[in-house]
């Protein structure tokens, strides 16, 4: 099976297990708004969503354009919770989701590696890029950022600069209450949407 079918058969089944949800309900739980009777607005990535809630599409509220297939999987995931949200102000590795210490060197790979590959210690030009994202910076490392992701939920990243006798290092981590909406594969999903649009 492909990715891309892959994404559209988990897609299918989180349908069916939104289908007989009460929506606006399911918002007001997850801190989500109703844009109008039909669709819930949801900031994902930086950008401004609608979700639909009769189709469960994902569509830009600005240009009207189809989500990417993996960040509408995304939301639904996120709408399929049925515990209220909040930041919990505790941060998690990704090691800490279920299966994600077994994953960790994958996770690593499609994530700080190539982010890391990328800016070496240019902390400007990982600062400029992040305004391709919603991000307020933080005071962790030589260089931090709370970086918007989906709803009320953000990623931190933590960026340490090299020297003469260690590289520059990166650090993903999440607030803990994600683990309460996704699982890890979805947690990787995230942090590498961030960090490989950040290039």
């Amino acid at each position: 099976m492909s990715k891309i079918d892959g994404i559209n058969e988990a897609i299918e089944l989180a349908v069916r297990q939104l289908e007989n949800t009460d929506m606006k309900a399911r918002a007001q739980l997850l801190g989500l708004e109703m844009a109008d009777e039909s669709n819930i607005k949801m900031r994902v990535f930086g950008k401004d969503m609608l979700l639909n809630t009769a189709c469960f599409s994902l569509k830009n509220a600005v240009d009207g354009k189809d989500a990417k297939p993996a960040d509408r999987l995304l939301a639904l995931h996120y709408l399929r919770c049925n515990l209220p949200v909040k930041p919990a102000g505790e941060l998690i590795s990704f090691r800490d989701f279920t299966g994600g210490q077994f994953y960790y060197q994958p996770f690593l790979a499609r994530t700080v590696v190539p982010l890391v590959g990328r800016f070496g210690n240019d902390l400007e030009q990982l600062k400029k890029n992040l305004n391709r994202f919603d991000w307020t910076p933080l005071k962790l490392g030589d260089f931090s950022a709370e970086i918007q992701a989906l709803g009320i939920l953000s990623i931190t990243l933590i960026y340490r600069l090299g020297d003469d006798e260690f590289p520059a290092e990166a650090e993903v981590l999440f607030d803990a209450s994600a683990k309460r909406i996704f699982e890890a594969e979805d947690a990787a999903v995230i942090a590498g949407r961030i960090c490989i649009g950040l290039l």
